[in-house]
Formats: structure tokens, C-alpha cells, sequence
């Protein structure tokens, strides 16, 4: 298992789909955001967050984050956020 000097975590959302591309705009802005994909189904964005927070502190750095940024931002909905337990990388 290789170990990463960072954590991920994943948050989906459903916002509003006329603020879509100003709602892309302001999450890059957000260093733990490294990536912001438009998808297909139920959800209407994917993103991945980075920290670099010990596990012990992660799950409650990362709630805050989606709670007092993403959670703000205009035209978001709903968030649905994933924080791994455990990962397994392939490079």
C-alpha cells in the first residue's frame, strides 16, 4: 500500500445548473480543491479535496470545510461528502 503525504476526500453536489460555471469557478479557488468535474446522474459535480490533516483530525477539518465554504457558496443545494478510511493507490 503506498501512503500519500496528503488525505482525499470527495464531495458531490447538486446546485443550481444556471450558477454551475461560477460555482466551478469559486471551489478551484479553494486550495484543498484539486479537482471539479461536471457528471452525469443524480449529482451534478464531483470534487476532490486534498489536506494535509492527520486522520484523527481529518473527518472534522473536512465537514468544516464543506460546511463553512462549499456550503456557502451561492447556487450550491446539497453536498454529499465521502472521507476514505482507507485508500489504496496505483501510480
Amino acid at each position: 500500500m503506498t501512503h500519500l503525504p496528503f488525505k482525499r476526500s470527495f464531495v458531490f453536489l447538486n446546485v443550481e445548473v444556471k450558477k454551475i460555471n461560477d460555482i466551478i469557478e469559486e471551489l478551484i479557488e479553494f486550495e484543498e480543491v484539486k479537482e471539479v468535474h461536471v457528471i452525469t446522474g443524480k449529482k451534478d459535480l464531483f470534487v476532490v479535496l486534498e489536506n494535509k490533516y492527520s486522520i484523527s483530525r481529518q473527518s472534522e477539518d473536512i465537514i468544516d470545510f464543506v460546511v463553512d465554504k462549499i456550503g456557502k457558496i451561492k447556487g450550491v443545494v446539497d453536498t454529499d461528502t465521502i472521507i476514505p478510511t482507507k485508500s489504496r493507490y496505483k501510480w
